[in-house]
């Protein structure tokens, strides 16, 4: 070896041989100790674990052509034939596990709540802009005293003299609206998508701070268009017709950004790092700054509203005058002052408003679609509305606030809860294991993530056969529960009727809650405090819209079903084409 280089000895001597040789194997060994580690029994995909990126590839995959991750999640629950499967979305941590079942998922909500809580999902997506908001937090003492300032948001009274007549103004901002863009597109699609949003929004702000100062959005931009006689239209009638946008107020502006932007982190492979970039990028501490603004000010308001009003509970007129009300007797019991503009009271409202206005809007978009596509259901709700609000048709009018939130329509139940069930607006709730459990005989290590997929199996596909010896001892003990099961056989068709019984006694079709599962709203102590609210909210804006219109069949190309992802999961395409009634 004489004859070789110095340099070439050196590189081939015994110690750097040696140094080589254990640093390849340490890399051996750390790849080794990086690859995913699956849970034992709990079927995955067997190329997931030889890859340090587990299922992140395939789930990029699949979001380069699709604009929906749910149906990625369940594509394995499909094709590994279990209703439990695991994956591995998160680099370097351990895997979540999908759950498509709803007797399952209900279980684990309302019953282990011992064994599981906080949903993870929720965390990340509000960690950014409401770190503070009561949704993201453990249910511990803190968790229930700031559920306490909330929860008398669906009493009767409430809902009936407060909120009702809020969102009544508000609907009806939007029926004014579509009747001007009527009159200009000539019977031509156009989009609804952002009215919709605003409106909604405006509904949930009117709702929490009352109706002064809001509805600007959608009553300028009807003012917009009733200040012109005519739009430049294609001269195909099914081409959709462009229309001009009045500018948004800032607060407003920055709500619905903070809201889209949810979208990113659910379909990022590292969520926490998103949610937290959102919050520090140009935009996002921008959107923030307008939020803390603008809520401190309408706390203000209600706090000089408030001494104004020295406490009397009948001068509330909107939820933050309640919330303060609230913090106020909570506090003194307490033996502290009160804490009104907090970020915690600041992160509550703002967590409120984007789930209300959210959830809403995307479930009224699925709404309408359906009310398109399905004339047959359109026409026989609006028969049921003449006939339900007899003295409103009688006379040319719409119902009012009070005539709606007390009306009986066993149909219209039906047809909301079907919509609810049909569209999977909310399509997965999710809890962490707090301790190591059994679900479906796997053993599932704490700290855990569990996806509770509610637009899966059981609630739109045929739900698994699984044996009860599987099931928990909290499920055996309620009995299973009081929720039906639905027939597999057409399962995925829109049908309302699947939610009537026939009552022997009255000789008439009577709404039966219990029919069948979905999780729209969740379960248990976690699950959406705001469900009444919602339910009478989209009960009065499907009846406004039906009573004042009737939605065309769509051209095709405005027809498409396909869903993307965020907080919700909303229909891609929003359109209508309507006749003014």
């Amino acid at each position: 070896m004489d004859h070789l280089p110095s340099s070439f000895r050196m590189l081939i001597s015994p110690t750097v041989l040696l140094v080589t040789g254990l640093l390849v194997v340490g890399i051996a060994l750390l790849y080794q100790w990086l690859l995913p580690k699956p849970i034992a029994g709990i079927p995955h995909s067997k190329d997931a674990t030889k890859s340090i990126f587990g299922d992140i590839p395939s789930m990029l995959k699949h979001l380069k052509t699709h604009t929906e991750v749910q149906y990625w999640f369940l594509s394995h629950n499909t094709e590994l034939n279990s209703p439990i499967v695991q994956l591995f979305i998160n680099l370097f941590s351990r895997p979540i596990v999908v759950i498509t079942d709803v007797r399952e998922a209900q279980d684990i909500l309302m019953r282990r709540t011992k064994e599981f809580d906080k949903p993870d999902i929720i965390s990340n997506l509000f960690l950014g802009m409401a770190p503070d908001f009561h949704a993201r937090i453990p249910t511990n003492d803190e968790f229930r005293y700031q559920r306490k300032t909330v929860q008398d948001l669906v009493t009767p009274a409430f809902l009936n003299n407060v909120a009702a007549p809020q969102l009544h103004i508000s609907f009806m901002d939007l029926i004014n609206l579509w009747s001007e863009k009527a009159r200009l597109v000539e019977g031509r699609p156009f989009t609804i998508k952002q009215d919709i949003y605003e409106t909604a929004l405006e509904a949930a702000w009117a709702a929490i701070f009352g109706i002064e100062g809001t509805a600007t959005v959608t009553r300028n931009q009807t003012a917009l268009l009733s200040s012109l006689e005519t739009l430049p239209l294609s001269t195909s009638i099914d081409e959709a017709a462009q229309l001009p946008r009045a500018a948004a107020p800032p607060a407003f502006r920055a709500i619905i950004e903070l809201a889209d932007s949810i979208e990113n982190i659910v379909k990022s492979p590292f969520p926490r790092a998103t949610a937290l970039w959102q919050r520090y990028s140009p935009a996002g501490r921008r959107n923030l700054a307008v939020k803390k603004r603008e809520l401190a000010n309408e706390i203000a308001k209600a706090e000089a509203r408030l001494k104004d009003s020295e406490g009397r509970e009948e001068k509330i007129t909107n939820a933050v005058d309640h919330f303060l009300l609230k913090e106020k007797a909570l506090s003194a019991k307490a033996g502290h002052a009160p804490k009104y503009d907090s970020p915690v009271m600041r992160d509550n409202l703002l967590g409120l408003l984007i789930a209300a206005h959210d959830t809403t809007s995307t479930t009224l978009l699925w709404t309408l679609k359906i009310l398109t596509r399905h004339q047959d259901i359109q026409s026989k709700l609006r028969s049921e509305f003449r006939a339900v609000f007899a003295a409103a048709h009688a006379e040319g009018r719409v119902p009012t606030a009070n005539e709606i939130v007390t009306c009986q329509s066993a149909y219209l139940d039906a047809f909301v809860e079907e919509v609810n069930r049909w569209s999977c607006t909310a399509s997965v709730s999710s809890r962490t294991a707090l301790k190591d459990a059994v679900i479906l005989g796997h053993v599932i290590p704490k700290g855990t993530t569990l996806y509770l997929m509610g637009s899966g199996h059981s609630v739109v596909r045929p739900a698994f056969d699984i044996p009860d010896n599987l099931r928990s001892e909290q499920y055996h003990k309620a009995g299973g529960g009081k929720v039906g099961t639905w027939d597999p056989n057409g399962i995925e068709l829109f049908r309302p009727e699947r939610w009537l019984v026939h009552d022997k006694q009255t000789n008439t079709e009577v709404y039966d809650a219990f029919a069948g599962p979905h999780l729209a709203f969740g379960g248990g102590l976690r699950g959406c405090f705001g469900k009444k609210l919602a339910y009478m909210e989209l009960k009065l804006a499907i009846i406004l819209m039906v009573w004042n219109f009737e939605f065309l069949d769509l051209p095709d190309a405005y027809s498409s079903f396909q869903a993307v992802d965020g907080l919700t999961s909303s229909p891609l395409q929003c359109y209508i084409k309507v006749a003014k009634l």
